[in-house]
């Protein structure tokens, strides 16, 4: 029996020679091309079994072009496309152009063979001819493929893993969610039973330590998760209901998202009331003295007393006094801020510490319990601030 004869299109010279010897240890006679140009040049002189290219060789959707010539000159050959994060249109063009499937990088290796040979040996089961079907079936058969992915990404997310929280409490209402946006109809207002469980969530969120700015993160990467999956799936999804059900399934989401943060500023606000947070003693540590001077004007206005300094000796004679909460800045040298933060948790171990934090900062070996990104403004300083401060009171700070 003959080898099946592949031709490979990729510009990028590592994952061709990888790839390409990947496929003929698993029995592929393969011929790869680097340019679109050589690549049609290939298709005029040879005859292929199957076209695997990436979508963009040199410029972006070149290799629809390679795809097209494929299907105009050898309409027997099974055509697939790899393809980084693919927009709509392009899963659009796919079907347009008849392509039987695309994978999206990095790809599954045993799952692109798999599907390869699948196709070799029964054409009928072409990815584009099954039957198409609607968004929430498909959402429907992958519940638990979202679920494990979205608690993959709270993990590495560090303003939601800092939390600390077990993996039950961290998707304590996650799988009824998910099961509203696959039930959720057009038009239809969120259930009851939803709406509950959103006010439970941004309680429980709340009593957690959470900020809101992380409740809107967690909302955020679910709607990533789900992208990611439709876009994994497109092919197989009835398009001309494709816009409505992800408007729908936006809706859902951010119906939920607006019911928890509703029942998490409840819950802060009547914490609030119980302890008057003005007067706090706030100990302020920043090396940008601009940045220091407005964030200084910004808690004293909100009614906390202010401690500040932008050098290490001077951060080290405050430290000798006791204080309610520390905030530090980004711009503080690696070396003091681990000895400050230190310093301040062994003096002050039942008082919060919040990092503004910039970029790869995050990595830095500290312990905060929050983090605000100094891009964010001073209502979000404000809101973490008086977030740690009610934590503290319930007994919540590690």
């Amino acid at each position: 029996m003959m080898s099946p004869r592949l031709l490979f299109v990729d510009d990028e010279p590592g994952i061709r020679a990888t790839l390409a010897a990947i496929l003929k240890q698993r029995g592929f006679e393969v011929t790869a091309a680097s340019t679109v140009s050589e690549a049609l040049n290939l298709i005029s002189r040879q005859t292929f079994d199957v076209l695997l290219s990436d979508l963009n060789i040199g410029e972006a959707g070149d290799g629809f072009t390679v795809v097209s010539a494929m299907r105009r000159t050898q309409p027997e050959a099974a055509t697939f496309i790899l393809t980084g994060y693919p927009a709509f249109e392009t899963a659009l063009e796919a079907i347009r152009q008849q392509v039987d499937d695309y994978f999206v990088k990095p790809a599954d290796v045993h799952e692109l063979i798999e599907k390869i040979q699948s196709r070799l040996t029964d054409p009928k089961k072409e990815i584009h001819r099954i039957q198409p079907r609607r968004l929430p079936g498909i959402l429907e058969e992958n519940k638990r493929e979202i679920f494990v992915r979205w608690l993959e990404a709270a993990r590495a997310d560090a303003s939601i893993d800092s939390s600390r929280l077990s993996d039950q409490e961290l998707t304590d209402q996650l799988p009824l969610l998910i099961d509203e946006i696959v039930s959720a109809e057009i038009g239809q207002k969120s259930s009851a039973k939803a709406l509950n469980a959103a006010q439970r969530h941004g309680s429980a969120r709340f009593q957690q330590g959470y900020t809101i700015p992380a409740v809107i993160r967690e909302a955020r990467i679910l709607h990533e998760v789900i992208s990611r999956v439709v876009q994994e799936n497109l092919l197989a999804v009835e398009i001309s209901f494709l816009i409505t059900d992800i408007m729908q399934i936006g809706e859902t989401i951010q119906a939920f998202l607006e019911e928890s943060i509703r029942s998490f500023l409840h819950h802060r606000h009547a914490v609030a009331e119980q302890a008057d947070g003005k007067g706090k003693s706030i100990l302020l540590l920043s090396a940008d003295r601009e940045l220091l001077m407005l964030r200084d004007y910004v808690l004293q206005s909100a009614g906390f007393a202010v401690a500040r300094a932008d050098s290490r000796q001077e951060a080290l004679h405050l430290l000798e006094s006791s204080f309610e909460a520390l905030v530090i800045s980004y711009s503080v040298a690696g070396a003091d801020l681990v000895e400050l933060t230190e310093i301040f948790r062994t003096r002050n171990s039942n008082s919060p510490i919040i990092a503004i934090t910039k970029g790869s900062w995050q990595d830095l070996k500290i312990n905060p319990d929050f983090t605000v990104s100094g891009e964010d403004g001073p209502e979000a300083l404000l809101g973490v601030l008086e977030t740690a401060l009610t934590r503290t009171q319930l007994g919540l700070v590690k």
